[in-house]
């Protein structure tokens, strides 16, 4: 009996077969449903080696999510890429149609920017999505180049082609320009585009937290920043800079929409560059939230 149950589990709820280390051509799956035949130019991809990568498949962080997963919170650093693998490990137990990221515009002013080009290592874009979003009137921009070269959107492309093979992704950058009544705008837009889209979404929210600080004053800054994220405190979120968050406006489109869903953040893992990487003085530190999963812990 425990034989089978070993087996089944195998067969079931392991993740996809593992990519070779030397590059990431085996990664390419099947077009998803309804994806076009296309001809422009793909986004490159060099966020990540492939040997981290293979790595961070490899020695994913274990998480129990038993909760469908509508929403997560996932960093954004190649440091912590076995937190990526683990929550997207997770995510490949349910079927989306569609990834839709919400990241920081690190360097960029615009204050929101996407991108409609699929990318070489196999993610297809939904074209349709940056079609809708532009049309929105809501400050979107177009700007393959700048999606392509930002590591906040981009570094999670590997992992959804290797677990969410055949979904459509949308990447969508938020500067700090966007302001509070822009967020809001612009998350009003993004409800009623997936309800009327019908499709099932997964939102990812990429983000990183406090930057730049010694271990002790970035966990404090993580207690105030988790406070607010319980208590939706949206105005108090939005103020924050890179010492607390790197995109307060991604946070907050993300609590919105679990807002709307009826469903609560739950945090399932928190480390710091200094769990990583030895010696550290200052560092970033990382959490993965989920939106309707058991907590393994609290702040």
């Amino acid at each position: 009996m425990l034989q089978l149950i070993t087996l089944i589990t195998i067969l079931f709820l392991s993740p996809p077969p593992l990519p070779p280390p030397q590059d990431f051509a085996d990664l390419l799956h099947e077009a998803p449903k309804n994806a076009e035949a296309r001809t422009e130019p793909r986004h490159a991809f060099n966020h990540i080696s492939p040997e981290r990568f293979l790595s961070s498949v490899q020695n994913a962080r274990a998480y129990e999510i038993t909760d469908h997963i509508a929403a997560g919170v996932v960093p954004h650093h190649d440091t912590a890429a076995a937190m990526i693998s683990g929550f997207f490990a997770q995510a490949a137990r349910f079927e989306y149609d569609t990834v839709i990221i919400l990241a920081p515009n690190h360097e960029n002013n615009a204050a929101i920017v996407t991108s409609y080009r699929d990318w070489e290592i196999g993610v297809f874009a939904h074209r349709e999505f940056a079609a809708d979003l532009l049309a929105a009137r809501v400050g979107a921009e177009i700007d393959h180049e700048y999606v392509e070269r930002d590591h906040s959107a981009a570094i999670l492309m590997p992992y959804i082609e290797h677990y969410l093979p055949h979904t459509k992704v949308a990447p969508v950058l938020l500067g700090r320009s966007l302001g509070f009544d822009g967020t809001l705008r612009f998350y009003d837009w993004l409800k009623n585009w997936v309800s009327e889209s019908g499709e099932s979404v997964l939102l990812v929210a990429s983000v990183d937290f406090s930057h730049f600080l010694d271990v002790p004053n970035a966990a404090e800054h993580d207690r105030i920043t988790w406070e607010a994220i319980l208590a939706r405190d949206y105005l108090k979120i939005h103020a924050m800079n890179s010492s607390f968050l790197d995109s307060a406006a991604a946070m907050i489109v993300w609590l919105n929409y679990l807002h709307d869903l009826g469903i609560e953040p739950r945090l399932i893992d928190r480390k710091s560059s200094a769990d990583f990487v030895a010696g550290l003085e200052q560092v970033t530190t990382y959490k993965v939230i989920v939106g309707g999963a058991l907590p393994l812990f609290s702040d």
